[in-house]
């Protein structure tokens, strides 16, 4: 581990690691944005899509925790590059027509995106202190949503410029050109005075007045994580492509452009990371200048009630409008819900983090399952007056969780000086 031991500027280290996780997603993203009106060249039936689109969450709800266990434990080289490997490899299986080797190709990437996703939160948390956890862990976020956005965008262009095969066969390579950087480039930033079995013992939790609820807190943050990629990630993410067929038919015509559904899906989750890349790290600084996470949440999913409403009822114009408000919200709770891991968690982040995106993955890995069982009876709109419900349901929560904010310690200087 020596030989790769940080010796980057903690900035330089969060840009190389956030490269390499807004590369591992062009396969995955592409698949959001095409599989649902490409199911002929896939190999697999309509039906299907709801499975294929949660069987990489599905796979990770008994792994997060143990890759979480193993974190705390391993150099982060040690699992972020070979899990950026594998990345790359399953996507490569997603050009092979049929329903076994997409769904082989799925479940590993739900492996690879566990290695991915827990080693560069854990990465970038090794970086941090309390000055700057927010901002830090919103540019990871950002780095994210600008590896989702283009992805989208990128994967609707070629698919309908050069097929649903040949786009897939790109987007692996981008994968594995990324995997080659980080085995070249990534430092290791696993403090040099862990000890092995060190990690196990947790860090006290700060005595502060406001702080005996934490427990109670970190339950109700990761709650909220599993509600959040339900709704916007989960729900969203898998019926797009048939909200914007419902709303706006099979192209758009826009002055005298008409663009295909497939590309229009793209620009649209393009722009809504976009959204998300700018709301996360804005969101980071406020709460690191004013440590009110709880706060900023709250807020989140009170935008979120009201993104769910305007797409259950609006025309065209509103769905793309609510479809963006609601990309905010969910950038901010992503971003807050790991700052308050980094602040309460202590030397146990890794198993934490774990836990939270075990509940993140089974709310996102159920939203495409029941979306498409509940489709025939409720309809669009019916889903999204549904999941406006269950976030209403979660807002005294939040407000109680938010009377415990607690300010952190001010350290004398900056991790990132």
């Amino acid at each position: 581990m020596r030989r790769w031991r940080q010796s980057f500027s903690p900035r330089l280290t969060l840009a190389i690691i956030g490269l390499g996780v807004a590369l591992s997603l062009p396969g995955d993203s592409t698949l959001y944005v095409v599989l649902a009106t490409h199911t002929v060249p896939a190999g697999i039936l309509l039906a299907d899509v709801g499975l294929m689109l949660s069987a990489n969450r599905l796979i990770r709800l008994p792994i997060n925790t143990p890759v979480g266990l193993l974190l705390e434990r391993l150099p982060r080289r040690a699992v972020l590059v070979p899990a950026l490997f594998l990345g790359g490899f399953s996507t490569l299986l997603y050009t092979i027509p049929g329903f076994w080797t997409l769904l082989v190709g799925r479940l590993l990437w739900g492996l690879a995106w566990a290695g991915v996703w827990l080693g560069a939160s854990t990465a970038v948390l090794d970086l941090t202190d309390e000055t700057n956890r927010g901002q830090f862990s919103g540019q990871l976020q950002s780095w994210f949503f600008l590896g989702v956005g283009l992805s989208s965008i990128l994967g609707g262009l070629l698919t309908d410029q050069l097929g649903y095969t040949t786009a897939l066969t790109i987007c692996a390579g981008v994968t594995l050109s990324a995997a080659l950087i980080w085995l070249i480039a990534l430092p290791e930033t696993r403090p040099a005075h862990v000890a092995s079995g060190a990690a196990s013992t947790a860090v006290a939790p700060p005595t502060h007045p406001e702080h005996n609820g934490s427990a109670r807190t970190l339950f109700t943050a990761i709650g909220v994580l599993g509600l959040n990629w339900l709704i916007f990630m989960g729900l969203i993410g898998a019926t797009l492509p048939l909200l914007l067929q419902d709303r706006i038919g099979d192209s758009l015509l826009l002055f005298s452009l008409t663009i295909p559904l497939s590309t229009l899906t793209g620009m649209l989750a393009a722009a809504s990371q976009g959204v998300g890349l700018l709301s996360a790290p804005v969101a980071g600084w406020l709460s690191d200048r004013s440590s009110r996470r709880w706060g900023l949440i709250l807020m989140a999913c009170i935008a979120g009630v009201l993104a769910l409403i305007l797409i259950a009822v609006g025309g065209p114009a509103i769905v793309i409008a609510a479809v963006l408000l609601g990309a905010s919200a969910t950038s901010i709770m992503q971003t807050q819900v790991m700052t308050l891991i980094g602040d309460r968690a202590g030397s146990r982040r890794g198993r934490l983090l774990g836990i939270t995106n075990t509940v993140g993955d089974l709310g996102s890995a159920l939203a495409p399952l029941l979306a498409y069982m509940l489709l025939p009876g409720i309809g669009l709109s019916g889903l999204f007056w549904l999941a406006a419900g269950l976030l209403i349901c979660a807002l005294p929560l939040i407000a109680r969780a938010s009377q415990t904010e607690w300010r952190p310690a001010q350290p004398a200087q900056s991790a990132a000086d």
